[in-house]
């Protein structure tokens, strides 16, 4: 299996604490902190010998019989990832993981072991996930079993969830953000300020990434692009929105100049890209405009970071119509994180759908409300165009309920529903 990610999601923390928890032995090889081992993999690609020359490079006995083996940071040894083929058809029954961060890699399929592994996306922390960090499990169980059920949630719950989740806008799920944040909760305002410090550094050192890997030209375009989609995400327009490609870059800003960077952030996992339709039918694929898309965030901690918003005005919720985007992004998360997708975007004359997922034979529309105002003309002015027999409405009030096929739930419950032939 090969877990990939943006850097400082966990991955290295959950293979290991996978094969502490599950196996007799762990054995992971680390190619950034030992680069010795990259050696190991030069003559040959043969399992036997690698086996072999690891043992007595270890001065342990690497046997897969018992055994959990890591490549970690494998993007720093090409050779060692393309051995995974030639593992799994030695060893069909062993365990062997590799982790890496694409912001690393060559970006390039040339040394994937295509067919022979299982590829993983580990992305930052869900909210249900972050109520687990709090300690806050037995709400987090009550909100899993209201979307479950689709029974209603008391004022009261609502009233701590929602606050709760004002606290994931602003720390995100980046695991050492949340944890740093668990552990200063007791002062707010300390917290929040240490939170923004740290997430300043994450973004710095995907910056320095950027830099170091993508070459001296492209790098520039990357980084550019990834500090311009905050801006394009929090500014109002009055037309059709979309990613603008207009001053992302001096000179030059079209698309085919900027189509290689945004491939390289999306494949890095830093950015997700949701194509806009103007048509609803299968497959959407078919008819997403190829130059006409929105791009969003991994994770709605940073996004705040790099627009400098104050952790108590998100926290107070009082930052008018801009608290929007930050509500779309952490939606999308959940959607994603729960293992839908592809997502995509509709665009009608006057009117938005935020996402369309498909689900089965349907396309389900899903309209995000940051406020309590759930007067969804989008949501109107869609189902009355393609009548689905599905949609979801999320929003900051706490009605958890299906009426005449429109699932109304709050925002911090995206991730629970199920989406499939009907909405629960």
């Amino acid at each position: 299996m090969l877990v990939q990610g943006a850097r400082q999601v966990g991955k290295t923390w959950i293979l290991r604490e996978f094969g502490r928890t599950e196996f007799p032995h762990c054995v992971l090889l680390d190619f950034a902190k030992d680069a010795e081992l990259r050696g190991l993999f030069a003559p040959n690609l043969k399992p036997q010998r690698i086996l072999t020359d690891l043992s007595v490079y270890l001065g342990v006995d690497v046997s897969l019989a018992n055994t959990l083996l890591i490549f970690d940071e494998v993007q720093l040894c090409p050779e060692a990832l393309t051995s995974l083929k030639y593992f799994r058809e030695a060893f069909p029954t062993a365990w062997v993981c590799a982790s890496g961060s694409l912001l690393g890699l060559g970006l390039s399929e040339q040394n994937f072991p295509v067919g022979h592994v299982q590829r993983e996306w580990l992305r930052p922390m869900t909210f249900f996930e972050f109520l687990d960090a709090l300690g806050e499990t037995t709400l987090r169980v009550a909100l899993s079993a209201a979307a479950t059920s689709l029974t209603s949630i008391a004022p009261a719950i609502h009233g701590k969830a929602f606050g709760l989740f004002k606290e994931y806008l602003i720390t995100g799920g980046m695991p050492e953000v949340v944890q740093l944040y668990g552990a200063l909760r007791e002062t707010r305002a300390a917290a929040f300020q240490a939170v923004r410090v740290l997430q300043r550094e994450l973004v710095d050192s995907y910056l320095d990434d950027i830099a170091k890997h993508a070459g001296a030209l492209k790098a520039v375009r990357i980084a550019a692009v990834l500090k311009n989609i905050p801006e394009q995400l929090a500014r109002e327009t009055s037309g059709s929105r979309k990613f603008l490609f207009k001053d992302v870059v001096s000179g030059r800003s079209t698309y085919d100049v900027l189509e290689g960077p945004i491939e390289w952030l999306v494949r890095a996992g830093l950015v997700h890209r949701i194509p806009i339709c103007r048509t609803v039918q299968q497959p959407l694929s078919a008819y997403a405009e190829k130059s006409a898309f929105m791009l969003y965030l991994c994770d709605t901690g940073l996004l705040g970071a790099m627009l400098n918003l104050d952790p108590a005005v998100i926290h107070h919720y009082d930052f008018g119509q801009f608290k929007g985007f930050l509500a779309e992004n952490t939606v999308l998360n959940e959607l994603l994180c729960a293992g839908h997708g592809p997502v995509f975007t509709w665009r009608g004359t006057t009117a938005e759908i935020e996402f369309l997922l498909p689900a089965g034979d349907q396309i389900i529309p899903i309209e995000v409300k940051a406020g309590v105002n759930t007067k969804a003309k989008s949501m109107q002015t869609y189902r009355e165009k393609y009548a689905p027999p599905n949609a979801a409405l999320f929003s900051g009030l706490g009605s958890n309920q299906l009426h005449h096929g429109l699932l109304h739930a709050p925002l911090y419950l995206a991730g629970a529903h199920r989406f499939g032939t009907g909405l629960s």
